[in-house]
């Protein structure tokens, strides 16, 4: 639509609306004005809002959170020994294999290759 014609439609609709008030009477305009003011303004109440908005965020924060990658190693704790009547039991489980001569024993005997090929 052109400026000028929109600028016409505006005339217009306010003419339209001039007549139409002069024609209501002053008793319904009374009427009207006193059910205006006794209508309550709508409460405006955003705390539901506000609440509900937060709790939403801090369980995306939660959410985001889980699917990070950990940057620290996860607690590593003593290992069981692996032979407790061994007076080498108190040390970690790789220890008791690089210093136990008896592992390479077996490794070196007849049982080690078929139970390699399970």
């Amino acid at each position: 639509m052109n400026p000028a014609h929109e600028h016409d439609f505006d005339i217009r609709a306010r003419q339209a609306h001039a007549a139409a008030l002069a024609q209501v009477s002053p008793q319904a305009l009374a009427r009207l004005r006193a059910a205006r003011r006794q209508v309550p303004a709508p409460s405006r109440r955003a705390w539901p809002w506000l609440a509900a908005t937060a709790f939403s965020g801090v369980l995306a924060v939660m959410i985001g959170l889980q699917w990070l990658p950990s940057d620290s190693p996860p607690p590593q704790g003593e290992e069981p020994a692996i032979a407790a009547g061994t007076p080498d039991a108190t040390l970690p489980a790789n220890t008791l294999l690089d210093e136990n001569p008896d592992l390479y024993l077996w490794l070196a005997s007849s049982d080690a290759p078929p139970l390699a090929m399970e």
